[in-house]
């Protein structure tokens, strides 16, 4: 065994197995991204859910603060915001082709933000759920490493509202509030929930060059509604609205790897998103329940950086998106009358198509603009069999066909079209009413793809790449001490993954970036967790992710051997511990500490993070209508990278190592008011 996981392995050990005293009842999760609704403690996977009263104890308002916190979520920090994003190790680290091709599926009040989840605010959120793992019979084939749900709060059919205020170092300014209820005093009268939520901070970098703090800062905002109608007891119609946008700056490389930065023209991060989804739900008999679910979104979107960090004159790259997409999904769902094979057997059946249509233009040492469509068309189901009361098998199927089209003015026009399939199957079993066991075995698929813009010369093969499948073998323990209040969960996993799509560049008078398949990957771990309220005020929490993985093939262009190596952005470990109290005279006290070891930034070089520790903490104090609270970040100001590049910067002949580094020390001071 790794030497560097057996201490969090023993830690883990003791802590499941500690007998806590009795205290409050922790109370039930339901976990909304499955098919059907589940109680967490009852689906079969690896899940990870962090409720509204977390993520506030937490003071979390995006998800950039929870991301390292859960079990073998890391990211690339490429971007202002964690927009790519991995799981067990998979995931994309950058996005530069103008065709996206998604691992780890993010959506947001069911709105597909895949690969643009910088939009991804927690202010009046109800919980955010991550489903590890492949979730192609659950979201389709942008979800092979798994899937981020996140879910807002819905209306309420009583008035209630709420405002909050931040301050705090790097100039940070939040502000947002939130108001709900009934339209009227009728019964069944329409209701409605509206937040809005502005962020501003300058982004911890001192731009010499520029004598500027904020070139690295962040502006943002987001208004998200919410409508909810029942026009009769078989319907209700929930209406979705979003607009999010992000004036972001992105300067956050410096040659000596400081927060210092020299660059003449410092880079941007934005996004411009407005999105509507409306969801039907209607009990058309006592049989089933069918649920209609249309999307639209527009968003527009441009990334730049200097290309040279310096106050030279040289290039900047330049990206513009603008992508819009449609969705619809049908889905009948059965109802305890409607159970087939002698009523032990509940049934969802379903129809999905959507279509993307996208359009880009990089300017860097020359323009190359693009067109890029994506039309999918799948159906799903899932049977779920009670065998006995205590034993359950689920088996579930999706058949998706998915044909993209891609034209740009280099003259190269792509028109791939593949039909992939998942499944899953599992068995669980409730031995009593505290351990729940599962064994699950699921095929996940992810899309083919080309690589545009190569250099001449480049051989046929190497402009496009194949369609990727693995194999997810899971065996979980889910349990509730529900006499000493204690949850927990552990999960072991290994996926098997065959023509697994690898991303690499090369320098040829110029970057080139593609993807290629290699013969073969692993990853595998454990990922676990518990809650334990220790006492009436003192409550107990942890997460610890172990993970290994493995690379079989030869790349193209790499300059060293990645046969055999583990893979980039997948550490040995990630751990979270914590504890908070709270007492009854209104006194709040939180701390945790995460731990992340060291991994590859790249699969085209040997250079590595360090690993690193990250301290955060709250005193607060809460009343009935207001809470008050003093926190800070990174306590220690440990330094730590969240991104690295190994290349000659300077053109001299030699190659150094530069990294990204991520936020230091912060202290602030967050009111919350409720009326």
């Amino acid at each position: 065994m790794n030497t560097k996981l057996r201490p969090l392995l023993i830690a883990i050990t003791a802590i499941l197995a500690s007998t806590p005293a009795i205290a409050e009842e922790l109370q039930p999760v339901i976990v909304s991204a499955d098919l059907r609704e589940t109680a967490e403690q009852d689906i079969a996977a690896s899940v990870d859910v962090k409720t509204q009263a977390e993520l506030q104890d937490q003071g979390a308002t995006h998800f950039d603060d929870v991301l390292l916190k859960t079990p073998n979520v890391n990211f690339s920090g490429q971007s202002s915001r964690a927009r790519h994003i991995l799981i067990r190790g998979m995931g994309e680290r950058d996005e530069y082709t103008g065709a996206p091709n998604t691992s780890v599926g993010f959506a947001i009040d069911d709105i597909d933000f895949s690969g643009i989840g910088m939009a991804a605010s927690l202010f009046d959120t109800k919980q955010v759920e991550v489903l590890r793992g492949p979730q192609n019979t659950r979201y389709g084939q942008s979800s092979l490493a798994g899937l981020i749900n996140v879910q807002t709060n819905d209306p309420t059919p009583y008035e209630e509202g709420m405002a909050e205020l931040t301050v705090g170092q790097d100039n940070l300014k939040e502000f947002g509030i939130m108001t709900s209820g009934p339209f009227s005093a009728k019964e069944n009268a329409p209701q409605y929930r509206i937040s809005i939520f502005k962020h501003g901070s300058d982004g911890f970098r001192n731009n010499e060059t520029l004598d500027r703090t904020d070139t690295n800062g962040r502006d943002e905002l987001n208004l998200r509604a919410k409508l909810r109608f029942t026009p009769n007891q078989d319907t209700k119609i929930d209406v979705s609205l979003i607009h999010a946008d992000y004036d972001n700056g992105y300067d956050a490389w410096a040659a000596d790897n400081s927060f210092t930065t020299l660059s003449n023209d410092p880079g941007k991060d934005t996004q411009l998103t407005n999105a509507g989804a409306v969801k039907v739900e209607w009990k058309g008999s006592p049989n089933y329940v069918l649920t209609s679910k249309t999307i639209l979104t527009n968003s527009d979107m441009l990334y730049s950086y200097d290309d040279e960090w310096s106050a030279a004159d040289w290039e900047t790259y330049e990206n513009g998106k603008h992508q819009h997409s449609y969705s619809q999904e049908l889905r009948w769902t059965s109802t305890e009358q409607s159970r087939i094979f002698n009523d032990s057997t509940a049934w969802i059946a379903g129809v999905y198509a959507s279509n993307l249509e996208a359009e880009n233009t990089t300017e860097y040492y020359g323009t190359v603009s693009n067109t890029y469509s994506m039309k999918k068309i799948a159906g799903f189901g899932q049977l779920d069999f009670a065998m006995t009361p205590k034993a359950t098998i689920s088996a579930g199927l999706r058949i998706e066909n998915d044909s993209s089209n891609f034209k740009n003015n280099l003259g190269e026009d792509y028109s791939p079209e593949e039909t992939l399939w998942g499944a899953n199957l599992s068995y669980s079993y409730k031995y009593n009413e505290t351990n729940t066991a599962y064994i699950g075995i699921t095929r996940g698929y992810k899309a083919g793809g080309f690589n545009p813009d190569q250099p001449a010369g480049t051989p046929s093969e190497q402009l496009s790449f194949d369609a990727e499948t693995l194999m997810n073998y899971e065996l979980g323990l889910k349990s509730n001490f529900a006499e000493h209040n204690l949850k927990t969960n552990i999960t072991a996993f290994y996926m098997d993954r065959k023509n697994p799509q690898f991303d690499g560049n090369f320098w040829d008078g110029n970057w080139y970036f593609y993807t290629e398949n290699l013969d073969s990957a692993q990853n595998y771990g454990i990922e676990a967790n518990f809650d334990w309220q220790a006492s009436k005020n003192l409550q107990l929490f942890g997460t610890v992710g172990l993970l290994r993985t493995e690379v079989t093939g030869t790349a193209l262009h790499d300059s060293f051997e990645l046969d055999g190596r583990e893979q980039a952005h997948a550490p040995n470990y990630q751990a979270n511990f914590g504890a908070k109290y709270r007492n009854t005279s209104g006194f709040y006290a939180q701390s945790d500490i995460t731990a992340v070891d060291s991994f590859y930034f790249s699969n085209s070089h040997t250079k590595t993070s360090d690993a690193y520790l990250l301290v955060n903490a709250r005193l607060g104090y809460e009343t009935e209508d207001f809470e008050l609270y003093l926190w800070g970040k990174n306590l220690t100001d440990n330094k730590y990278a969240t991104r690295g590049f190994y290349f000659d910067l300077d053109w001299d002949g030699i190659k150094n190592q530069f990294v990204r580094l991520g936020d230091p020390r912060q202290l602030g001071v967050t009111a919350r008011v409720y009326f």
